[in-house]
């Protein structure tokens, strides 16, 4: 019987993100496993991964909004903006106050632009910006729009035997923000330079609750692909004849009280059918599930 669904995997620090769907093709018996926003190696936690049809949903959930707790250290940068990179300066950032660290990240806050970590996993010509670093190219990555809805202080830690400020943050933003270049930024605005020590992301979309890749092995479980689906977006039933005509990929007419966007697409059974786009009063199918493998 075929599983399709979403597994909330935690993440453990180490494992890349395809090592944990390498994990998860064995846990579930599926070469059809995929993962929607990539975690780096030294972070941990929400990491939605794809089984089945619900792969093809994965796309589109990884354009949701992400929540983090991360810590940037000020006063020391490193050749990748985190801890996995070596220090390449440091500057003593006693002096720094805490209403100064405040009013800077205030500054970081709403609609900013950023130019995204060198080691990044954007394409450069085709190939991942990391893999040009690594083989001894310099390289810039052009800034873009961002949206960081939420950026608050939890807690300002300073050690005086390394000069540093350890500051923790709730970040909440829109896909594709890196927080690695918020500490950076943050740290050059500061004129003390920045990196990440540690990155956990406690959200994506409307998913928060997450499984330790351990226990899912021990525990295997999947948020069913209709479960998934009116959890990630909004719902909309068609009724019998509308139905039918969407299962086959058709466009039809929207219910009244539908609103423009992505939706998930049921039948009066609850059945899902498709993700659909709803403009004009017209269900335009994005993804249709029924019938495909």
């Amino acid at each position: 019987m075929s599983i399709d669904g979403i597994v909330l995997v935690d993440k453990p620090e180490g494992p890349t993100s395809h090592d944990v769907v390498a994990a998860c093709r064995k846990i579930f018996n599926t070469r059809k496993v995929g993962h929607a926003g990539t975690l780096d190696p030294m972070a941990t936690g929400m990491l939605v991964i794809g089984i089945g049809r619900a792969t093809r949903l994965l796309g589109h959930m990884a354009a949701h909004d992400k929540e983090y707790v991360a810590i940037m250290r000020l006063g020391q940068a490193t050749e990748t903006d985190d801890a996995q990179g070596e220090i390449i300066a440091s500057t003593p950032a006693d002096e720094l106050s805490d209403d100064e660290i405040l009013e800077t990240i205030r500054g970081f806050r709403g609609h900013i632009q950023q130019r995204p970590s060198k080691v990044s996993a954007i394409k450069v010509d085709g190939k991942r910006a990391y893999a040009r670093v690594r083989a001894g190219e310099d390289i810039e990555l052009p800034a873009r729009d961002v949206t960081v809805q939420d950026l608050e202080i939890i807690s300002i830690e300073r050690n005086s035997e390394l000069h540093v400020v350890d500051v923790t943050v709730r970040v909440v933003c829109s896909a594709g923000t890196y927080i690695r270049a918020l500490a950076r930024d943050i740290g050059e605005q500061l004129g003390v330079g920045g990196h990440l020590t540690m990155l956990r992301r406690t959200r994506s979309g409307l998913f928060s609750a997450m499984t330790p890749l351990d226990v899912l092995r021990e525990n295997p479980q999947v948020v069913a692909l209709d479960d998934a689906l009116r959890t990630a977006f909004p719902a909309v039933t068609l009724g019998e004849v509308d139905a039918d005509k969407a299962r086959h990929g058709r466009t039809v007419t929207a219910p009244l009280d539908a609103a423009d966007g992505l939706s998930g697409v049921f039948d009066e059974t609850g059945a899902p059918i498709s993700l659909a786009n709803i403009s004009d009063s017209k269900v335009v199918p994005v993804v249709v599930f029924v019938g495909s493998e």
